[in-house]
């Protein structure tokens, strides 16, 4: 039963990120690993449980490499790779494999408490990491952090709406090119 849990859980994390939650519906997900849509409800009680856990997992799973980083690399380092791994085409082509900021945030504002509320922990949480990365004054780093942020969500979701590889690709490097403005800057 756990086993089909987790299994539920990581189809479902890898579709909300492709398909965003209004696409992602339970008939699909469950014909993915193989139950119908009356099993869902041995292991989740709503859509909504179901997305939280997922969104939790998703962010559990991309803080925990920052963190990891982090330890092992320093606060600075974990955070330039943070950036170069973002804004690269691997995460633009695939973002069942990315972050959920880029993929369904605008499906989240219409969402229950309890998805809201996932979505912000790990929100906070990449933040946090976001802002033991930067350089600049203490008193400064969360707006830079929520300017890193935005800047990287944005540039992502911008280059996967665009049809055109070169704007795809200019987005990206304008976008690069600020994030590492932001990433020195001690002011």
């Amino acid at each position: 039963m756990a086993k089909r849990h987790d299994e539920i859980i990581s189809q479902t994390s890898k579709m909300l990120r492709q398909r965003g939650i209004i696409g992602t519906s339970l008939a699909d997900l469950m014909a993915a690993v193989g139950l119908t849509h009356g099993g869902f409800y041995k292991h989740f009680d709503s859509k909504d449980t179901l997305v939280a856990e997922a969104t939790e997992r998703i962010f559990a799973e991309i803080n925990s490499r920052f963190e990891e980083r982090s330890q092992s690399e320093g606060p600075k380092a974990a955070l330039k790779a943070y950036v170069a791994e973002y804004l690269t085409l691997a995460h633009i082509k695939n973002p069942e494999l990315g972050c959920p900021i880029p993929s369904f945030a605008p499906d989240i504002s219409r969402e229950q408490a309890g998805v809201r509320g996932a979505f912000t922990a790990g929100l906070k949480t990449t933040m946090s990491l976001i802002m033991d990365g930067l350089s600049c004054p203490s008193a400064e780093r969360q707006s830079k952090a929520l300017e890193l942020m935005a800047l990287l969500a944005g540039a992502v979701s911008m280059a996967r709406a665009a049809n055109d590889q070169k704007l795809s690709s200019e987005i990206i490097a304008a976008a690069r090119k600020r994030a590492n403005t932001l990433l020195e800057s001690r002011r």
